[in-house]
């Protein structure tokens, strides 16, 4: 019997599993279609959220068709690269965890790999020699890691999809060439990369594809006119046709090269021809009862979240925030902050060095760390004179749901917005910069405030560390709370503080997704919050050391909830989305 059979063939199983533990998480349920928002959705058997209403709608479409959570997937993630060109696309890369209908969990990596001819000292010596120029790590060609974002849907499908590539890429290329309304997001976007080009006029022409198509040379699109990608389109169509070979080989590939050696690029032929997928196993956990299945390095969003939730289960959460909100807060605040402060020293892509992950992970290690929180703020003897967080950048996230038990988290990236602003013109494909995310410079912040090792520092074909946190939450054995986000290091932060709010505060998915969010990463040693706390509970945290940064930010969150009414999908009213249910 084969795999995609057998998991059809427990369908009923798992529905059966899924309404007798469906209780276990949710003491409120699902709104009524009635009184929902329409960030939120409801559904019996299948849910789609994303941060974008169109990925969301194609991504249902293809399950009513009968396509199954990895075709939907790959549907959805094409369709992400066309509504969402400032958060990600062709030219980045993502993770995915997928759990079958059978139990099975297989996660993909599809992150971006350094190219061949870097170095760990590439972006130190052209900092040095044009030191007016704009930083190398973070735009132009130079930034760009080699792109697996279409390596990676084929390697997921080529697994798990049951309906042909060419039709799940078709909505996504009708899209491009048709146009679409742009929205408040976009448009934001444009404008703050917009005075990115002013403080550097000569990226009007190396990178002139994002200025001119996106930026309409400084008449920047208004809230619903629209955005029609022809060369976007037919790269797709490409893409259609010749599946991974259209992208990695041939006139593509040839096309590739030839742009970066004409701008100053290192990504080579061989860099594309070479590019794979890496299977990697989850990193799991317990907390409270429940299990965590989340993403192991290159990702350090999965043991940041899993060290931060050992350490707070530690401490009877529950009760605190009902007695004392601000020492709740107090005691997630510290949790993060140890977290951050072994990612900045330990992490980086295990395949290049030895990430102590079964230690950082344990219980008993975070005990230790737990023993150590008192109720005043630990302090940071590093300077504190880093600038503010930017906030939700080029990143998306998608959840989905099947009718036959499998589910689906995602998170994939270009890194910040609109990625390197370097881009493949002909093709429509804007680049990553996911250098960025090494440590490009040593003893310097990247994009996100980050401080990083030199473990982490630029090898050949290695993969940034990122923060991208794509999660599955278990009761009894099923899925009961699928989530991830975007926003740099506040994506750890906001899967943090959702979870908590279901779990621990018992609340609703629509009210863990609207409840304030904070973050801390240790370095800069400041709480930044999504929004003002009550006054008296930002008092007492001042009371007990804790210093607040001048600006809100936060990460973007998609989650998919079962509840005893069925699947609950909320895609954050932060970033304009719309999940979609049935």
């Amino acid at each position: 019997m084969s795999h995609r059979m057998y998991i059809c063939r427990l369908a009923g199983c798992f529905v059966f599993a899924m309404f007798s533990c469906a209780s276990l998480i949710a003491e409120t349920p699902a709104s009524s279609p009635t009184t929902s928002p329409s960030w939120i959705a409801t559904g019996k058997t299948s849910m789609v959220a994303t941060d974008h209403p169109e990925a969301s709608r194609v991504g249902l479409e293809i399950l009513q068709n009968g396509g199954n959570a990895i075709d939907a997937a790959c549907a959805v993630s094409f369709a992400l690269g066309v509504t969402r060109p400032q958060s990600t696309g062709m030219g980045g890369g993502g993770f995915l965890i997928a759990r079958m209908a059978d139990g099975t969990v297989h996660v993909f990596d599809f992150r971006e790999r350094a190219p061949i001819h870097s170095s760990a000292d590439i972006f130190e010596n052209f900092a040095r020699e044009h030191p007016d120029k704009a930083p190398p790590s973070r735009c132009g060609y130079l930034a760009c890691g080699v792109p697996g974002l279409v390596a990676g849907m084929f390697e997921v499908h080529d697994a798990f999809g049951t309906q042909p590539m060419s039709t799940l890429i078709q909505p996504a290329i009708q899209m491009a060439e048709q146009g679409i309304p742009v929205d408040p997001h976009y448009v934001k976007s444009t404008k703050i990369v917009s005075k990115f080009y002013e403080d550097y006029p000569e990226l009007k022409e190396s990178c002139g594809y994002v200025y001119k198509t996106h930026l309409r040379a400084g008449n920047l699109r208004k809230v619903g006119e629209q955005l029609v990608q022809p060369e976007l389109a037919r790269f797709l169509s490409v893409i259609a046709e010749k599946g991974k070979a259209g992208f990695y080989e041939g006139p593509t590939a040839r096309r590739i090269a030839n742009r970066m050696k004409e701008c100053g690029g290192i990504i080579t032929e061989e860099d594309l021809k070479s590019y794979r997928v890496t299977r990697r196993k989850p990193l799991k956990a317990t907390y409270r009862g429940y299990e965590i299945i989340t993403m192991p390095p290159p990702s350090s969003g999965g043991i940041c979240l899993i060290e931060t939730l050992n350490m707070l289960e530690f401490v009877d959460m529950p009760a605190i925030y009902q007695r004392d909100p601000s020492q709740a807060i107090h005691h997630r605040v510290e949790a993060m902050k140890r977290a951050f402060a072994d990612r900045a020293h330990w992490l980086a892509d295990a395949d290049f060095v030895e990430v102590p992950t079964e230690r950082l992970t344990s219980k008993a290690y975070a005990q230790s760390l737990a023993k150590n929180i008192t109720d005043r703020a630990t302090p940071v003897t590093k300077p504190d004179n880093l600038p503010q967080l930017p906030n939700d950048s080029g990143t998306s996230h998608y959840c989905i749901v099947d009718q036959w038990g499998n589910w689906v988290v995602a998170t994939e990236t270009i890194n910040t917005r609109f990625g390197s602003l370097a881009a493949i013109d002909e093709l429509g494909m804007i680049l990553n910069n996911e250098m960025d995310d090494f440590s490009a410079i040593r003893g310097e912040s990247n994009a996100f405030d980050l401080l990083q090792s030199n473990r982490n520092a630029v090898e050949p074909g290695k993969r940034p560390l990122s923060c991208m946190t794509p999660t599955l939450i278990l009761k009894n054995s099923q899925p009961v709370l699928a989530l991830g986000g975007s926003g740099g290091p506040r994506i750890i932060s906001s899967v943090l503080n959702v979870a908590l709010n279901v779990i621990d505060n018992g609340m609703s998915l629509e009210e863990a997704i609207q409840a304030t969010r904070i973050h801390h990463q240790w370095m800069p040693d400041r709480i930044v919050s999504d929004r003002n706390l009550d006054v008296s509970i930002e008092r007492m945290l001042r009371d007990r050391g804790h210093s607040f940064a001048d600006s809100h930010s936060t990460g973007i969150v998609q989650a998919i909830q079962w509840t005893q009414d069925g699947l609950v999908g909320a895609s954050d009213p932060r970033k304009d989305g719309q999940p979609r249910g049935e």
